[in-house]
């Protein structure tokens, strides 16, 4: 059987490979099935060489993953390939397809199936029963029996994740991503997904596909995949996109200590939370090529921070960019402003965190209300919230009613320009740019100031 998995077109411009359909096309190879990776955004091609293209693979399924923040793109990619080819199911999973299955098959009659959470079983049980006539018998999916839509039961996770393949990612060219920046500082990265779950009960996170319960690659797996890279790609730093990089601090240290025993000698960057952190973890992942950290400050607000149900507190986020700054980590901090009772107080709080702990690189945004999180569950059924209402950016609603959005979008860009036009903000433009002989940070910054949040 034949499967194709067609990544829609963004408009960003700074594309990554996207690990999810990767991952699903290594599985059927693995099983015995044949399946092709068209990715639009990294590579976008014409509505006829797309159509050729699959045509000349002659695909059982057509398989488009489905983010929140791509809806309106992805509607339109979703009733091209239903238009031209009426026969092949299209499948559809990923975080907003997982969160809202039958809002999905109701919305988007080009929608054959939807598959929830997970993928890597039930595509390939999907593909399996195709011919069967007995999808009620496939776990993990949505779709259609005449007028009723059908919801089968979830397969089990995946526990012990060492035992998928490595993902497919030769099949797009990777000199064709363009890092983000101050992302990138060294060049083309290997983008890897070393765990899947979190058991944080933060209100603004969605957590379709992967749930709460947090399943790990072994160290050994890890730094086996990353020697097996760079055999075969010309990478030159790793990026872990993991949610929380540090959540099991022994894992963490058995990481590095791999790493550094197999002398991988790569730079690389993560993402984490500030309570997952120690100043003896730091060291050792710097020691192990970590240059640059991602982490989420979110408020200066204990009371917000509280709202939020982060689970850390200021204490923290001083400690995390202060042991950052004395071992010369580049730090990168999220701010968030609009959270539930959020008053000025509370904002200017975060203003004076934000020049207290001295980032290199930050970023603000309002709080959005996404399928899928505490924070939507709660809204959905507010008359107040309309997700459906902008066509263009459907689902996709500020969760402030009470506040207008241009003040929140006018807080963001004073706070962005407040740090970056300051001392320490100005020099870490210029270090990255010297680093990277790049001004990209320039122009992408000034497209995010002048963009709607």
């Amino acid at each position: 059987m034949n499967a194709i998995f067609v990544n829609p077109p963004c408009k960003s411009d700074n594309p990554l490979p996207t690990l999810g359909i990767a991952y699903l096309a290594a599985v059927l190879k693995q099983n015995g099935h044949d399946a092709i990776l068209i990715d639009l955004w990294i590579d976008p091609v014409t509505d006829e060489y797309l159509k050729s293209k699959i045509s000349d693979f002659s695909p059982d399924i057509i398989g488009v993953p489905f983010f929140t923040r791509r809806y309106a793109d992805t509607k339109i990619l979703l009733d091209k390939l239903k238009g031209w080819f009426p026969d092949v199911k299209i499948v559809v999973g990923g975080s907003h397809a997982s969160a809202l299955p039958k809002e999905v098959l109701e919305e988007i009659t080009s929608v054959d199936i939807v598959v929830i959470g997970e993928g890597e079983k039930t595509i390939v049980q999907l593909i399996e029963n195709l011919d069967k006539d007995s999808l009620e018998d496939v776990k993990g999916i949505a779709f259609r029996r005449e007028s009723r839509i059908i919801v089968t039961e979830q397969p089990e996770f995946i526990e012990d994740l060492d035992k998928l393949p490595y993902p497919d990612l030769l099949q797009v060219d990777p000199r064709k991503c363009k890092i983000h920046p101050p992302y990138g500082w060294y060049g083309l990265p290997l983008t890897m997904m070393t765990t899947r779950g979190c058991p944080g009960k933060c209100v603004f996170c969605s957590k379709s596909v992967f749930k709460n319960s947090l399943r790990s690659q072994s160290p050994g797996r890890i730094v086996d995949e990353i020697e097996y890279w760079k055999t075969k790609l010309p990478i030159k730093e790793i990026r872990f996109f993991d949610d929380d990089f540090t959540i099991t601090r022994k894992r963490s240290f058995q990481i590095c200590d791999e790493m550094i025993k197999r002398n991988v000698n790569l730079p690389w960057t993560c993402t984490t939370r500030v309570d997952y952190l120690s100043k003896e973890l730091l060291i050792k992942m710097k020691e192990a090529g970590l240059y640059f950290i991602v982490l989420g400050v979110e408020s200066g607000s204990p009371r917000v921070l509280k709202n939020l149900r982060k689970g850390y507190t200021v204490s923290h986020i001083r400690n995390a960019f202060k042991w950052c700054r004395e071992l010369g980590i580049t730090t990168f901090g999220f701010f968030m402003v609009g959270g539930p009772g959020e008053e000025d107080e509370d904002r200017r709080m975060t203003l004076r965190i934000q020049k207290e702990i001295r980032p290199d690189f930050l970023s603000w945004g309002a709080l959005r209300v996404f399928p899928g999180s505490p924070l939507f569950d709660e809204c959905k059924d507010d008359p107040r919230y309309n997700f459906l209402k902008d066509k263009n950016n459907p689902y996709f609603e500020l969760y402030r009613k009470d506040i207008e959005e241009k003040f929140l979008h006018s807080f963001c860009q004073k706070a962005m320009l407040k740090h970056y036009l300051s001392f320490h903000g100005f020099k870490s433009v210029l270090t990255y740019m010297y680093k990277t002989r790049s001004f990209g940070f320039i122009k992408d910054f000034l497209q995010w100031i002048t963009a709607k949040l």
